[in-house]
């Protein structure tokens, strides 16, 4: 059976100098199960080093890498703090540091090699508020190919769980005249909560491009497991519209610059009865510089994503965590899912 389920991530919280070799020593043993070249494995060592480094050295108290298998030979590392913020980011990305560093905290020229050793790339600073660092490491010989900012694909997602197997899960499907967009929260934690996402988001992928049959074909598949809240989109870029069915504690919006719009959600849980709750599928306009952000209840819903247009314009994946990190609850399974704009001037 073809599965779509996006990898979630670990997070490595990093606070003292332990916290890098630990995380490097994690990426070099994933870069194995992916069948890592030499030289991809010491790329992904040498990424996973230089964001845990500068975590302990430049934001106090320190931050967390997220880090996944992005198959078939790529790791991705996300950092993520909520340190000072970074005032001149070109600068420092160029290895020009406005300062030089206090003897013993290095060059600062970290982040500037972390960038030439990644395939993808992209970062967003606030000061005051925190910074998010995106790599995503080639594991083969092929080399960085380095591309920065924001790249296809124009979807990315943040998922992680409080114990692991994360009980949520989330998967994207390109088609040829758009994108079909899955959120799946397993009701609970742990392997159950999993196997109940498993199953909602196999459905998924038996079709991905057939909202309209969706909820049977999901219903059917969660009804030996725990059951869970979905929420499954189909968009249309070229045409502007977005079609979605959201069933459960998953929420939905639609963020331009003119503007907001949340989507509508149907109490209820797939999985509990034979038939699949009562939902409409409904629909909405998707302007073309449009950004659609689904997420579990891990996250709490008051975040004004509209009035930050320069957030809006990152990679989706430093979006996402950036949003993980502002309004996550810690104490359940978080998935947030971005879908960025196809107009990104």
């Amino acid at each position: 059976m073809v599965t779509l389920r996006q990898t979630g991530h670990q997070r490595f919280i990093i606070t003292d100098e332990a916290g890098p070799g630990a995380l490097r020593r994690a990426v070099s043993a994933c870069a194995d199960r992916l069948g890592a070249s030499p030289q991809g494995r010491w790329r992904a060592e040498l990424v996973a080093t230089e964001l845990a480094t500068n975590l302990v050295r430049h934001a106090k108290p320190g931050g967390w890498v997220l880090m996944r298998p992005v198959p078939p030979g790529a790791v991705e590392l996300v950092a993520v703090d909520h340190g000072p913020g970074i005032t001149d980011l070109d600068a420092v990305l160029d290895g020009r540091p406005a300062t030089p560093h206090p003897l013993g905290q290095g060059l600062g020229r970290g982040l500037a090699a972390v960038r030439r050793a990644s395939c993808g790339f992209d970062a967003y600073s606030q000061p005051g508020r925190g910074t998010t660092i995106l790599a995503e490491v080639d594991l083969t010989d092929g080399g960085p190919a380095h591309r920065s900012g924001p790249a296809r694909p124009a979807w990315a997602g943040v998922s992680v769980g409080v114990v692991e197997p994360c009980g949520d899960g989330w998967a994207v499907a390109e088609l040829d005249d758009g994108l079909a967009v899955a959120v799946v929260d397993g009701l609970g934690h742990g392997p159950q909560a999993s196997a109940a996402t498993d199953a909602a988001l196999d459905a998924f992928a038996a079709d991905p491009g057939d909202i309209d049959g969706f909820a049977a074909r999901a219903n059917g598949a969660m009804r030996m497991t725990r059951g869970g809240a979905v929420a499954v989109c189909r968009l249309w870029p070229e045409r502007g519209v977005l079609r979605y069915l959201i069933v459960g504690n998953i929420s939905g919006r639609v963020v331009s610059a003119l503007a907001e719009r949340g989507l509508v959600a149907t109490s209820g849980t797939f999985g509990l009865q034979p038939a699949p709750p009562k939902t409409a599928i409904l629909e909405c306009p998707l302007p073309a510089d449009a950004t659609l952000v689904l997420w579990s209840d891990g996250l709490s819903s008051r975040f004004d994503l509209a009035g930050q247009a320069e957030l809006r314009r990152r990679a989706p994946a430093v979006v996402a965590a950036t949003l993980h990190r502002e309004h996550s609850r810690e104490r359940d399974d978080a998935t947030v899912v971005v879908v960025g704009a196809r107009d990104r001037s």
